[in-house]
């Protein structure tokens, strides 16, 4: 084996074992959800048609959509609430006044939508927010303001029975989606506004080297995330490339290396509506 040839796997090894080192140093994401919901059980993110307004029926979300449905076991009902900034949560005052923001679905009510069916939730109009209104009065925001997470549950069962865990019982051991909404309510005149927090997330880089070229992929969790992740060289800070997030994954090919330099990249994921931006470990190349 010659000498050029030996100094090219050594290259290539060392560049390798660089990428794996970098990989493992990325954390993986989480929603920053109440600390008394057991994150084990989140299912993913809730998706708003809005991201900000009024604390009232008009004001509120008129749909929101989940990635996922419930899952099997978890088919029993499925109840949306707030969980309080001090993690407590609306229970039980009158038969009107269930404490849910959300109407429940049962076996009585329309199962389309509900995430029951194991088909994605898809709730609108009073199933999506009942925010100061019908069941749900405006005072019982009282001194709730500050970071809530709004909750969509699967709640144990093989199929939509007619019963539903009490107010009372919270979210307990179902299943959940959520989303964390920042709340600002004012007690004397019972008005208030809400702006979702978006969801926290990681951007991982990882790279494969060729001849002259290197091809440079981006993992962003959580999946729901949308956008574009745009691609640099960390010496000339000039862009490489920018590549569109799909499931998760965005990829571009950095051409035009030059043969035996080392080149350092990293990967800044722009962020969308319900996630935040995040930027990657770096990666080291050498072709």
């Amino acid at each position: 084996m010659s000498h050029i040839t030996v100094s090219r796997v050594a290259m290539r090894l060392a560049a390798a074992l660089t990428l794996t080192l970098g990989a493992a140093l990325v954390a993986p994401a989480a929603q920053a959800v109440n600390p008394v919901l057991d994150t084990g059980n989140r299912l993913g993110g809730i998706t708003l048609d809005k991201t900000a307004g009024d604390i009232s029926g008009p004001g509120g979300p008129q749909s929101l959509t989940t990635e996922i449905g419930c899952p099997e076991g978890y088919r029993g009902s499925s109840r949306v609430m707030f969980v309080w900034p001090d993690g407590t949560w609306p229970t039980t005052v009158s038969p009107t006044d269930t404490g849910f923001p959300g109407l429940v679905k049962v076996a009585a009510s329309p199962i389309e939508g509900s995430g029951l069916d194991g088909n994605p939730v898809l709730r609108t109009g009073t199933s999506a927010s009942r925010w100061a209104v019908y069941g749900f009065p405006a005072d019982r925001f009282d001194g709730h303001s500050g970071v809530a997470t709004y909750v969509i549950t699967c709640d144990p069962g093989d199929a939509p029975g007619t019963t539903f865990p009490p107010a009372g019982d919270g979210v307990g051991a179902s299943k959940y989606f959520s989303v964390d909404v920042r709340l600002a309510w004012n007690d004397a005149t019972n008005t208030g506004t809400w702006e979702t927090v978006k969801e926290t997330t990681t951007t991982t880089l990882t790279a494969k080297a060729h001849w002259k070229s290197a091809t440079l992929t981006a993992q962003v969790g959580p999946d729901s995330a949308t956008g574009t992740v745009t691609f640099k060289d960390v010496a000339t800070g000039k862009t490489v490339g920018t590549g569109t997030v799909t499931d998760g994954v965005a990829s571009v090919k950095a051409t035009g290396l030059k043969p035996w330099k080392t080149y350092t990249f990293r990967a800044e994921y722009s962020g969308d509506a319900q996630h935040d931006g995040s930027t990657s470990n770096r990666v080291r190349v050498s072709c």
